[in-house]
């Protein structure tokens, strides 16, 4: 009975934790089968994944085959004026030139990226020559297109329609930040940029070169969307350079009479008068249109000249120059300092005076040559107007004018000039100076004006006539024949201003002069 009872009550017992054991495993098993699941989901998902993510570098590489296996390796964005043949990789490759036969570059870049160009050393006494007599400021190239002068930005440069920019890789479209400017000027340091955007196809003047040109790149940054390197960094820099046309003959650039009271409103008209060298040959083939028209014994000027030296112009033309036309004036030529193999002459007028014997002047015509065989004429001027001072003298009123022109008078008949024939200067009641000009000459070459009146005279044409030694002439009133409501006028030498001699009855100084309409 006991053992009965034992071992049922220990079947039960077993029977319990059997019960127990099969809850828990239920219990147990359905969270891990679950579990069991995402792991196995998972573990597909996660080899598919590695598999595809395996794969990506592989399709990577095929991508960028046509560039390099490495983006480490690849190349930075850079600028290429020449289709990729030449790469700029400083900034000093932004501001070179390219002429019809050569190209130059600044100095400090490396010589191996430009192996066509080179190293410009050019300086106003050593200015670059362009190879063609033809050559325009067009044949003159830079990286600014003359369109967008003075200033372009390297944003329109990078891209269509120039393409400057490049990148080997093909990291996406070229960005850019930074300047170019250009500035032109002349020898005497004018700004003529804004004439060059207007006028590119106008040829160098020898006359106003050599030229310098600058151009000038700020901080430059250019980058690629993608890629490694995507970008290239350039430190802003400057350049100029001097450049001069070429030129098959000599010529002459200026006739210079006494440069002073030639600014401001004294100056001429741009097209006859440079403030800082002189008159400018108006026609070679019309003399009456060059300086000087007026003269007087021993005034001189001098000419400027390029391609022949002083000593070749004295040789070919001589001392002593006659007149082609005309009688009574004759020229004396000698070296400016007498530097013989520099470029300038001296020409001094030799003509009547006070005490010559023979005062006859008619209106003379001058020819000057760079060749023996008086071929290349290269200036030409005609006198038509010729005055004689009496020196030295202030106390001499009206009368004493009128006497000392008259005692001239053989056998040409010499007169006291009118306001016209010293100044082109207006004031005072006189209107017939040059239109617009106040009471101050203006160097200007006389002329007829339309209604046949001579415009200009002696003092506009040659500055402060008692500049010049041994010409007699001095500071103070020049009398005149003309009138205005009983008071009559004077003109003053130095800067040629109309005024009224006050009845004062000894104060103005005298000069005689003649003319002719024509030879």
């Amino acid at each position: 009975m006991s053992f009965n009872h034992n071992f049922q009550q220990t079947k039960n017992l077993i029977s319990l934790r059997s019960l127990l054991f099969n809850c828990q495993a239920q219990l147990f098993y359905t969270p891990c089968k679950r579990l069991l699941s995402f792991l196995k989901f998972f573990s597909l998902r996660l080899t598919l994944f590695t598999c595809i993510y395996l794969l990506l570098p592989a399709n990577n590489s095929i991508a960028l085959s046509a560039t390099t296996n490495k983006v480490i390796q690849g190349s930075a964005p850079y600028l290429t004026f020449d289709g990729g043949a030449t790469k700029v990789t400083s900034i000093e490759g932004l501001l070179g030139i390219n002429l019809p036969n050569s190209s130059y570059i600044p100095s400090g870049i490396n010589s191996a990226l430009y192996p066509n160009a080179k190293v410009d050393t050019s300086s106003t006494d050593n200015p670059i020559e362009m190879p063609n007599i033809t050559d325009t400021f067009a044949d003159i190239q830079t990286i600014v297109p003359v369109s967008n002068y003075p200033e372009v930005s390297l944003t329109n440069l990078v891209n269509a329609p120039y393409n400057y920019g490049r990148d080997d890789d093909g990291d996406g479209s070229i960005s850019a930040t930074g300047q170019l400017t250009i500035k032109w000027q002349d020898k005497n340091g004018k700004d003529i940029t804004n004439d060059v955007k207007k006028q590119p196809n106008k040829p160098l003047n020898i006359c106003n070169s050599p030229y310098k040109l600058t151009l000038t790149a700020t901080n430059t940054r250019l980058w690629t969307t993608y890629g490694i390197p995507y970008e290239s960094r350039f430190t802003g820099a400057s350049h100029s350079y001097y450049i001069k046309p070429n030129i098959d003959k000599p010529l002459v650039c200026y006739a210079q009479p006494n440069l002073n009271y030639g600014t401001n409103e004294y100056a001429g008209p741009e097209e006859q008068w440079d403030q800082n060298h002189g008159f400018k040959v108006q026609d070679l083939g019309n003399a009456s249109k060059n300086f000087p028209t007026t003269g007087a014994n021993n005034l001189y000027f001098k000419l400027i000249l390029e391609g022949m030296t002083a000593r070749q112009m004295i040789a070919i033309n001589g001392n002593k120059v006659n007149p082609v036309l005309g009688k009574g004036i004759t020229l004396s030529l000698s070296a400016e300092n007498n530097a013989l193999e520099g470029n300038i002459v001296r020409i001094t007028l030799k003509g009547p005076t006070q005490n010559s014997v023979n005062k006859t002047f008619r209106p003379t015509r001058f020819e000057l040559y760079s060749d023996t065989a008086k071929k290349n004429l290269i200036y030409q001027f005609k006198i038509e107007r010729w005055f004689i001072v009496k020196p030295g003298d202030t106390g001499q009123n009206y009368n004493n004018a009128l006497s000392f022109c008259k005692n001239l008078s053989s056998p040409q008949t010499y007169f006291v000039p009118e306001v016209q024939d010293y100044t082109n200067a207006n004031g005072f009641g006189w209107n017939f100076g040059v239109p617009g000009q106040g009471n101050t000459y203006q160097r200007r070459i006389s002329y007829w004006n339309s209604s046949n009146k001579w415009v200009g005279g002696l003092f506009n044409e040659w500055g402060i006539i008692y500049d010049y030694r041994d010409a007699g002439w001095d500071f103070g009133d020049y009398w005149v024949i003309n009138e205005s409501q009983g008071k009559r006028y004077n003109v003053f030498a130095q800067f040629g201003d109309v005024d009224f001699q006050f009845n004062r009855p000894s104060s103005d100084r005298v000069a005689c002069f003649t003319w002719m309409s024509d030879f």
